[in-house]
């Protein structure tokens, strides 16, 4: 199994230039998409996240964006990759590079949508968990009761209609989606203005300096 991933990774890499600073690339894109995703997943987490999740909001964004910036890293190596095999080695017009730069917003996009889908279903659990032992805390159930049995107590009542616990949880479930609704075109938006910010810094050229001046082989040119 591990050969056959090392086997597949490498095969997805093959259309990339075999040049020292791709790897600045990488982890410059990689990492300012990083940072504003996570930004805009700490600003869900303070709105509608977990309480115990909330605490010390600017350390736990430098955390979530150090610990997420290898899968970005794989995201624009992957998006460079295609657009390296479909548009050939040298990246130079600007129709190329505007592809490039959306494959590279688009894979940033799926990875931060990842995240923050993952934190609010994480979110979800803990506020159900909480909605649960404040049922079984406050109901008039016998001590003994679980909370998922007193949760169940606490909205059967109403001839099955979702009242109770279930009501408050479907609130918070509702609640949580929407912030994955609003916060998904921010997080497409702020990684297609960066990705396309960084590209203009470095004069409209997404490929290495060294590159730009001779092509460079790809890496199915090795022995």
């Amino acid at each position: 199994m591990i050969t056959m991933s090392m086997n597949s990774t490498r095969a997805r890499l093959r259309g990339l230039p075999r040049t020292p600073g791709l790897w600045a690339i990488v982890v410059v894109l990689a990492g300012v998409m990083a940072l504003a995703d996570t930004f805009w997943l700490t600003s869900l987490q303070g709105a509608v996240g977990a309480i115990e999740r909330s605490q010390d909001p600017f350390n736990q964004w430098l955390r979530g964006s150090t610990l997420m910036l290898p899968l970005f890293a794989v995201a624009v190596l992957w998006a460079l990759s295609r657009a390296h095999r479909r548009f050939g080695p040298a990246l130079r017009r600007p129709r190329t590079i505007a592809a490039a730069a959306l494959l590279v917003a688009a894979a940033g996009t799926v990875v931060g949508v990842g995240e923050v889908v993952a934190s609010s279903a994480y979110d979800y659990h803990l506020q159900s968990n909480l909605i649960n032992t404040s049922a079984a805390l406050h109901s008039h159930v016998a001590p003994t009761a679980t909370p998922a049995e007193a949760a169940a107590e606490s909205h059967s009542h109403g001839s099955g209609s979702c009242t109770g616990t279930c009501e408050s949880r479907r609130a918070t479930l509702a609640a949580h989606l929407t912030g994955v609704a609003y916060t998904t075109p921010l997080i497409a938006g702020s990684n297609l203005l960066l990705v396309g910010w960084v590209i203009a810094l470095r004069g409209g050229r997404l490929e290495p300096k060294r590159q730009r001046r001779h092509d460079v082989e790809p890496l199915t040119a090795q022995a």
